[in-house]
């Protein structure tokens, strides 16, 4: 009874484990043709950086201003440099070009003699007041003498003194200088704008 009935028996075993032999088979083929997932660095997106130009020169050639502009993946930032203000023309900066300065008539000047030249500090104030100038009485001042005048002027004088210079026959940049804040050395001083300390070479000209 035993041997026809083994038959179908072994057979479907066999069948059996012929199926496990090819489901294991297949489970391995799919295991290793499935491809693990990489991150792929070239589709990583990079910001771009360019600079663009904008502006004309005066020779028709495009000036660079410095802006640059940021790309991301949808995203675009322009940053621009800030304008060059130093450009300015100040060429003419300090300068006093076409001012004559006040009227004569409107200018106070005091004489100081420095030297020991008796009545040279009232010989050039009156030869200012020839000039129209407004004269205040001559002084002496202390200490030593000059060799070269000098021309003071308080501010706001600066161009009436150089005229009086050249009256003078100075230097007009050279011999004229702002009032000193201390003038314990002339005697009497009043409050003109322009005070000329008289020197050697002035006192003894006449």
């Amino acid at each position: 009874m035993n041997g026809p009935m083994s038959r179908p028996n072994n057979a479907a075993a066999i069948r059996g484990l012929l199926l496990v032999i090819v489901a294991v088979a297949v489970g391995i083929y799919l295991l290793r043709g499935t491809d693990t997932p990489t991150l792929d660095s070239a589709s990583t997106p990079t910001p771009t950086t360019a600079e663009s130009s904008t502006g004309e020169t005066s020779d028709g050639q495009e000036a660079s201003t410095g802006a640059t502009e940021t790309t991301l993946p949808g995203i675009t930032v322009a940053t621009s440099a800030p304008e060059n203000t130093s450009d300015t023309d100040d060429s003419s900066a300090g300068t006093m070009v076409g001012f004559e300065g006040r009227p004569n008539a409107e200018v106070k000047i005091q004489v100081a003699n420095s030297t020991t030249v008796r009545g040279a500090a009232g010989r050039i104030t009156d030869s200012l007041k020839t000039k129209g100038f407004v004269t205040l009485t001559p002084i002496n001042m202390k200490g030593t003498a000059l060799d070269r005048t000098r021309v003071y002027y308080q501010p706001g004088s600066h161009i009436e003194a150089g005229n009086v210079a050249l009256l003078l026959e100075l230097d007009e940049t050279n011999d004229v200088y702002r009032m000193p804040s201390d003038l314990s050395a002339y005697v009497d001083v009043g409050e003109p704008h322009i005070l000329i300390a008289l020197g050697i070479d002035q006192a003894s000209a006449g």
